[in-house]
């Protein structure tokens, strides 16, 4: 489901009926392009300060760095208190995350999120968005940055979409600038393909507990 955001209210009713009916949505125009702009010119300046840290798997004392398993780098945001580009984003995700317990009682409490980069070859191979010892995050959420993105440079977000006779279909997603994807987190499974450009995203969850950390 690909929608154009005209009115907040159209637009997450859009995306909510697209997780429900299909267990994910993409919303481009999420925000306008001039906001997009300045929170890409802002991660580029935290990138090339060294501010992003090689990004990891699993949780707690399960965390580990596996670069045959992913590529890229990240940087945690605080949602709460977030830098003053990022902060129309938040403010359109936190009204986001009111809409969806409004209308499906999802018991959002919390997101978690973090800019990441992928570097020219960065990959993450196919995986849920889930750990074993928690089910918290409930909606996975992923913003892109990208400007003049086009389908030779790689860096598409891969969906598997089960069936219900039990197969599978996989629809590729490009990380163009202001596009939003939303999915369900503990049922689609999903990998980012190698970019051949910088990639730039904010990405993260919805959930229905505190983090702990």
């Amino acid at each position: 489901m690909e929608l154009l955001v005209q009115s907040n209210e159209a637009a997450f009713e859009a995306i909510v009926e697209g997780i429900v009916r299909q267990g994910y949505a993409v919303a481009d125009g999420f925000l306008p392009p001039q906001e997009t702009r300045i929170m890409l010119e802002e991660a580029g300046r935290l990138f090339s300060q060294g501010q992003f840290n090689a990004a990891g798997i699993g949780k707690g004392g399960m965390h580990q760095v596996n670069r045959e398993i992913r590529r890229d780098q990240v940087r945690w945001l605080d949602h709460t208190n977030p830098p003053e580009p990022f902060r129309p984003f938040f403010r359109q995700l936190d009204d986001l995350a009111r809409y969806f317990n409004r209308t499906c009682y999802l018991g959002i409490r919390d997101m978690e999120l973090h800019l990441a980069v992928y570097p020219e070859g960065a990959f993450y191979k196919r995986h849920l968005d889930v750990f074993r010892h928690t089910r918290a995050r409930k909606i996975t959420v992923v913003f892109y940055l990208n400007f003049d993105w086009d389908e030779s440079l790689g860096g598409q977000l891969r969906l598997y979409l089960p069936r219900e006779d039990g197969s599978e279909a996989a629809l590729d997603l490009g990380p163009i600038a202001g596009r939003l994807v939303c999915f369900d987190s503990h049922a689609i499974e999903h990998e980012v393909l190698p970019a051949r450009r910088e990639r730039y995203s904010i990405t993260g969850w919805l959930k229905d507990e505190p983090s702990l950390f």
